[in-house]
Formats: structure tokens, sequence, C-alpha cells
């Protein structure tokens, strides 16, 4: 039987737990961290980074020991969330706004519901959650910009931007490879105090950047609608898996479409809605982002990496990487290794 929380029940535990000591707060002048764990809402984390004017940053993280299905309740928000799934999948409704949704690793989303409402969202037991969320005060944040940059927002936004016209939207997307390193960034941050800040609102306006420019390119070409069921969702990511494992020697497209049980066309598909690319693109991608790991973490040459991710072609494999990363390989190692020779000074030196 699942647990069925509405919102205030939802608090109450969350506040049981402090009280008791499962969960701890730790606040600094612009960051808030709760973490610990509940006998029934398991494992959970939750970050709160507030970043420029109008601008918050959350990282939130659910391992749910029960079945959860939470029912909430808001009242009017003038936010404009922006959601990318990281981990786990869950089924949401925003009851009178979207039929029953499935917010899926490797999609986004941007929402907006100014006159509150009903949500119910469902967490399947044991399975871990990982959500970066951005908040957006509109009134605030895309104040300091100009009426002419605000025509290039998306359609949704500008109503809002420009005329103050705050309908309720959702509305779903990819999370191309620019966004995921962007994400992978911002859950790595290596700094602290106000280079910290500085980092994560650089990261953030990345992301915001490429979700809308998705959009407004989207508002262009509309893509067609969905014709996945989720098991054909389960397949595709199966798929992917066979390609990673494989990705030195993939099999052809038709193998893969035979391998996960579907045809060459739904899996070309697929790939498309669930990661912005086609196969063979999410290949090369994956491929150019382990080499770029070889380089700067494992420290060899150039002509091994190339072999190691499946280029026989030096030659091929530095336009390859410099195309996807906008620097060659040997100068990305130079790079790297200027700022190793800093970091050993620094420390010997502080």
């Amino acid at each position: 039987m699942p647990l069925i929380l509405h919102y205030p029940d939802w608090y109450e535990l969350w506040e049981e737990s402090e009280q008791n000591g499962g969960l701890s707060s730790k606040i600094s002048d612009f960051e808030a961290i709760t973490q610990g764990n509940h006998p029934s809402l398991g494992k959970v984390r939750w970050q709160e980074i507030q970043l420029r004017t109008g601008l918050c940053l959350i990282i939130y993280e659910y391992l749910p020991v029960d079945e959860i299905i939470e029912i909430s309740t808001s009242d009017a928000c003038d936010e404009i969330s922006l959601g990318f799934f990281m981990v786990g999948n869950v089924r949401t409704k925003l009851h009178g706004l979207t039929d029953e949704v499935y917010e899926i690793v490797g999609h986004n989303r941007i929402e907006f519901m100014p006159d509150g409402g009903k949500e119910t969202e469902e967490y399947a037991a044991g399975k871990h959650i990982l959500r970066v969320l951005l908040e957006i005060e509109p009134d605030r944040f895309f104040g300091s910009f100009a009426t002419e940059q605000l025509d290039r927002l998306p359609t949704e936004l500008q109503r809002i931007a420009i005329k103050g016209d705050k309908q309720p939207f959702y509305r779903q997307g990819t999370t191309t490879t620019e966004m995921q390193l962007a994400l992978r960034q911002i859950l790595n941050c290596p700094y602290q105090g106000i280079t910290r800040q500085i980092y994560l609102e650089a990261k953030s306006m990345e992301l915001i950047s490429l979700q809308f420019s998705q959009f407004l390119e989207n508002d262009s070409f509309p893509e067609p609608s969905s014709s996945l069921s989720l098991d054909d969702v389960d397949r595709v990511y199966h798929a992917k898996e066979i390609l990673i494992k494989n990705f030195n020697n993939p099999p052809s497209l038709i193998e893969l479409a035979r391998l996960v049980n579907l045809n060459d066309r739904k899996l070309k598909q697929g790939f498309r809605q669930i990661f912005g690319t086609t196969v063979f693109g999410y290949l090369h991608d994956y491929r150019m982002q382990q080499a770029y790991q070889l380089l700067s973490i494992g420290r060899i040459g150039v002509k091994k990496a190339a072999n190691s991710v499946g280029y026989n072609s030096p030659t091929s494999f530095n336009t390859a990487f410099k195309k996807k990363f906008g620097i060659s390989p040997k100068a990305l190692q130079r790079q790297l290794g200027k700022e190793d020779i800093e970091a050993i000074n620094t420390r010997t030196t502080g």
C-alpha cells in the first residue's frame, strides 16, 4: 500500500524528523542544506542556494523507503520553475493543467502556476530521485533585460516578461549533452564562499540559456507528439546502455533495434525525444566525453585516448574533439598541465 501524503502531512513529517534528530540543517549566508533520514521518507537531502536577484538554485534527493503519493495544494506562486531530472522517474499530474505525465531521466521541464493548484506526484519505493531546480521570480529576474532582448524568449515567457500576462503552463524538453555537462558541474562544484556562489550562478544562467534556446527553437519547428509508451522508453534506455557498454565496437542500428525488440524507426524516434539527438549522435557525444575524461584525469597520450574511444585515425579524433569542445586534445593537456603546476605552487607556498 502506498503512503499517501497531503501537503501538510509531508511537512509535518519533515519537521518531526528535524526535531528528533533524523534531519539536520546547515545554513550559511546564501545556502541552506537539510539532510538525513526518516522512517518513511527515507534518505533526503534538500539544498537551496540564493544566486542573483530573482534566481534560486535547488538540488534535492529522495530515496523513499515506501511508495509515496504526494498530493499538494499550493497557494498562488509567482515563480517560474525549471526542473532537470537527473536520477529516477516520477509520475506527476498538475490538476487542471496537464494530463498525467512522466518526468523521466534525460528530460527537463518548465512550469508556472501563478494561481497555485493541486499536484499529485508518485515516488516508487527504493528508487533514488535527484532533481536540479531553478526558481525564477519573473519581475525581478527579467527586469534587468531590455524589451528587445525579451523578444527572444519562448512564447510563454514573452507573455510574462513583456506583457505581464501570467498564464499557467507546463512544458517538457530533452536534456542535451551541453545541459548534462553544466548539471554535472553544478553538482560537483569545487569552490567555496563567494567563488562558489558566482560559479553556480554562471552555470545556472548557462542552463537557463540552453533550455530557453531549445524551447524557442521548438516554437519555430514543433516536434511531433510522442507516441512512445513507458515500455518503449525502457527499451530506449536499454539501447543506450548497450551502446555505452560496447562503445568501442557498437552494433549497427538494425542490430541495436533487434536487441531491444524495437523497430529502427521507433528507436530513432526514442533517442531524439529522450536524449535530443540521434542514436549515433549520442554515441559520438559519449565517446568525446570519455576522451575528455581520459585526457584530463588519466593523463594519457592523445593517440592512446583516440584508440580507447574507438578512433583509429588521430586526425579524425582531433577534428571531432575540437569541434565538440572548441579546443584540441593537445591544447587541453597543455592547459591542464599548467593548472596542475599552479595548484602545486599554491599548495607549497600557502
